[in-house]
């Protein structure tokens, strides 16, 4: 009996620790899943907000990855910056600053910071004031202002989308802090 006793116990413990090992890899499966999923998407929607705002991207393509109430809340969409220039392209580099999500939870915190080196578009000749033809030279698109941002994301019926998202700081505001010091 004793005998029996110690090879259930032996049976129970190694049962137990393949359960343990089985849910660590769905739970590390699940999280690697979520955090490529909020990359893209974060990366994604961020070049498309600015390509709308540039005039080069339908707004109907926004909802794929913004939350409607996002939407309506930011103002960048207000934005008539770019309205009278003919934009060509746009290069846009999204870093993740810090990423907070766990496996068991429909919600994620992000951090990151969106450069737009290059904007790529010119005030045609029939927009341009009198002052402006006076010169020869085309008339570059002004460039994006960069900064960092906190995005919320949530995962609603199996689809990860930015239900918020708020500027912390401008690049310009870094630099003229990185020159103060």
């Amino acid at each position: 009996m004793d005998y029996l006793i110690r090879f259930l116990f032996c049976l129970f413990k190694s049962a137990l620790a393949i359960a343990i090992v089985l849910a660590l890899c769905v739970g590390g499966f699940v999280m690697a899943m979520n955090v490529s999923n909020i990359y893209i998407l974060m990366s994604d929607g961020m070049a498309m907000r600015t390509s709308v705002v540039l005039g080069l991207s339908d707004p109907e393509e926004l909802p794929k990855f913004f939350s409607e109430s996002c939407i309506q809340s930011d103002a960048i969409y207000q934005d008539t910056t770019y309205v009278d220039y003919d934009m060509d392209s746009f290069e846009s580099e999204v870093t993740l600053l810090s990423m907070h999500t766990l496996p068991w939870e429909d919600t994620a915190t992000v951090t990151l910071l969106q450069e737009v080196p290059s904007v790529v578009g010119y005030l045609p000749i029939s927009k341009q004031t009198p002052e402006q033809l006076a010169n020869p030279n085309k008339i570059p698109a002004p460039g994006w202002e960069s900064g960092s941002y906190a995005l919320e994301l949530q995962k609603v019926e199996d689809q990860w989308k930015i239900v918020s998202i708020q500027q912390l700081e401008t690049q310009e505001q870094e630099t003229q802090e990185e020159s103060a010091t």
